[in-house]
């Protein structure tokens, strides 16, 4: 099997809707490599270029036969490899996640460590990074950080009501580990012991 042909069986292993860079094939060869095969693939039509250096295995729609876009969790993942980094969903959509916000502004925000603020434009989305200071756990669903930034997002006078629904969607490992998380803000610390 030819270095082409082991990228297109990953591809097509990860399925329909994968998001990927050059970067996710580091094990089979260096990007210099990589790189001039994915542009082959894309050419024979097997993939797409989205920009900014990403790349899917598109899903067709069946009755349209139009290509769908990809999922945004997709792009992210593969933004996250690009830029080697690590985002969580911003305040506002921990919140919204926990269902103790109800409106989200169209702009799609998340947070890093490492990167200033900045706007990434790709396959019709507008997805705006902003720098933080909280720890970026292994999986951006961590409930305890999403918890800690549903309270973040409304603040040391957050409603008792909002506050008790935030905890009731928490266990007991989950509601200590929020508690040392608050810990940065003495407000929230305050509120949560």
């Amino acid at each position: 099997m030819n270095i082409t042909q082991k990228i297109l069986k990953k591809i097509q292993n990860k399925g329909k809707g994968w998001v990927f860079t050059p970067k996710d094939f580091l094990k089979i060869r260096h990007l210099n490599t990589i790189n001039p095969l994915i542009d082959r693939l894309e050419n024979r039509g097997y993939i797409r270029t989205l920009g900014n250096g990403l790349y899917d295995y598109p899903i067709i729609d069946r009755n349209t036969g139009k290509l769908l876009p990809p999922k945004l969790d997709n792009i992210i993942r593969a933004l996250e490899v690009l830029l080697n980094d690590k985002f969580i969903f911003s305040h506002e959509y921990a919140a919204f996640l926990f269902g103790v916000n109800k409106s989200l502004t169209a702009e799609i925000k998340y947070l890093s460590n490492k990167r200033n603020s900045k706007i990434i434009s790709i396959a019709g989305y507008n997805i705006k990074i902003l720098k933080t200071t909280i720890k970026i756990p292994k999986n951006k669903y961590h409930k305890p950080t999403l918890a800690f930034q549903s309270i973040y997002y409304f603040g040391k006078n957050i409603p008792f009501s909002v506050l008790k629904k935030i905890i009731s969607q928490l266990n007991i490992k989950e509601l200590e580990t929020l508690k040392t998380l608050s810990k940065q803000f003495a407000w929230m610390s305050r509120l949560l012991n």
